[in-house]
């Protein structure tokens, strides 16, 4: 039988614990009396009165009474007031101990409170028991629920560690595959949450008129609300994004479906470009950090053109911004947790770092180009956590897609060559 199990059984309760704590307290007053070993028989009946009538009055009182004590709320929910619930055993253990020695007293030991001094010695050695045996209890009592406390925060959070996990598998399946390419246009991105979940994402799609549309957002704050709202933005963007309504209508419509919802102290920051087939950009900046566009390893153009933050502002209204790029620019777009990375000593990544990192030879790829800025950021924080999330979106312009080759038209008698005779 389990421990758990036999320790609560009545037969252990009622019989085997009085029988076993006897022991100890017949030895105890035997020693105290300078009693013969002999005697020991006589003394553990005494010690065998005392231990079941305090027993069964404990009993009693942790079923009847401790329920009605007041309550006060704890992390495990509703409990009886400390001080009222140890007051309580108190008691009843004197009270027993004194009932055991009345019954004593009236059947095998006349004299048991014969005197005055007898009943002193009776309550004293009942208040010193009862104050020794409460400590221990208690003190086990408070070592199983701090045990139990250690146990289920545990567990919580290893439930919690693996929600958290799950969470952020699925975030990263919502994000698009990390490079895509095309025959004209290949573009590669990444997002690094400061926590398990973050607040940042990229996307890029192909447009019903055959252009392409990449964008990043970041979400304010951090870990599950950010990634909840993250997740929420990214659905209502994709939606809107996809009619083609081009990237200033786009933002106004999307700003508007969250605003609606009116989600105190939140907002977004998001880039939205649109680049077709002739190298023709056209974008729009909601409050996002400028991204830039490289040719030949130098910054052609910062491009902030747009409006607000999305979210705080209902009726807001964006302008978007149309530019040519060249065969092999590049633009890249990025979080601020790029720019606002800090260093073990507090110094900031900052935009000089990032155009130093871009600067690099033109014929890198845009995996490299993400890889590099990411690699720049890591070596740049050290052994120091992220503070917030890091996303890289880079996408490179190739050129005119070369037109398909014009079909050839199959001869007539070619056609029919099963069917018509020859010359």
């Amino acid at each position: 039988m389990p421990t758990s199990v036999w320790r609560k059984h009545p037969a252990w309760i009622f019989f085997g614990r009085p029988l076993l704590l006897s022991v100890p307290f017949g030895l105890f007053f035997l020693i105290l009396n300078k009693g013969a070993f002999a005697q020991f028989g006589d003394y553990y009946l005494v010690a065998l009165f005392f231990s079941a009538f305090v027993n069964a009055a404990t009993q009693a009182n942790g079923k009847w009474v401790v329920p009605l004590l007041p309550k006060v709320q704890t992390p495990d929910g509703p409990s009886p007031n400390l001080i009222f619930h140890i007051a309580s055993f108190a008691i009843v253990a004197v009270l027993a101990s004194l009932a055991a020695a009345l019954v004593l007293h009236f059947t095998l030991m006349p004299q048991m409170l014969g005197s005055a001094q007898a009943v002193a010695e009776i309550i004293m050695f009942a208040l010193l028991f009862t104050g020794l045996f409460l400590g221990l209890i208690y003190a086990f009592f408070f070592q199983r629920r701090y045990v139990d406390r250690v146990r289920a925060e545990i567990e919580r959070t290893a439930r919690e560690e693996q929600e958290m996990k799950v969470a952020a598998e699925i975030q990263q399946a919502l994000l698009p595959p990390r490079s895509r390419a095309g025959s004209w246009y290949d573009a590669a991105g990444a997002s690094i949450p400061c926590r398990t979940i973050g607040g940042d994402f990229f996307e890029y799609f192909d447009l019903p008129d055959g252009r392409i549309g990449f964008a990043l957002a970041d979400v304010s704050g951090k870990g599950p609300p950010a990634a909840l709202l993250a997740a929420m933005v990214q659905g209502i963007f994709d939606s809107h994004a996809r009619r083609g309504d081009g990237p200033a209508a786009t933002m106004a419509s999307v700003n508007e479906a969250i605003a609606a919802r009116e989600i105190d102290g939140r907002f977004i920051t998001l880039f939205y470009a649109v680049l077709g087939p002739s190298g023709e950009l056209v974008f729009s900046n909601a409050g996002h950090n400028p991204p830039v566009v490289l040719r030949r390893r130098d910054v052609v153009k910062r491009l902030e053109t747009g409006g607000l933050l999305l979210g705080p502002f209902k009726g807001a209204t964006f302008e978007e911004e149309r530019s040519m790029l060249e065969p092999g620019d590049v633009l890249v777009v990025y979080s601020d947790g790029v720019t606002d990375a800090e260093a073990p000593d507090g110094e900031m990544f900052g935009d000089e770092r990032l155009l130093e990192c871009l600067s690099g030879p033109s014929v890198l790829s845009v995996e490299a180009v993400r890889d590099r800025l990411l690699g720049a950021v890591k070596s740049f924080v050290k052994d120091r956590p992220l503070f917030d999330d890091v996303t890289v979106l880079a996408v490179r312009y190739l050129g005119p897609a070369s037109p398909a080759p014009p079909a050839v038209p199959i001869p007539q008698n070619s056609q029919n060559s099963g069917n018509q005779p020859t010359s």
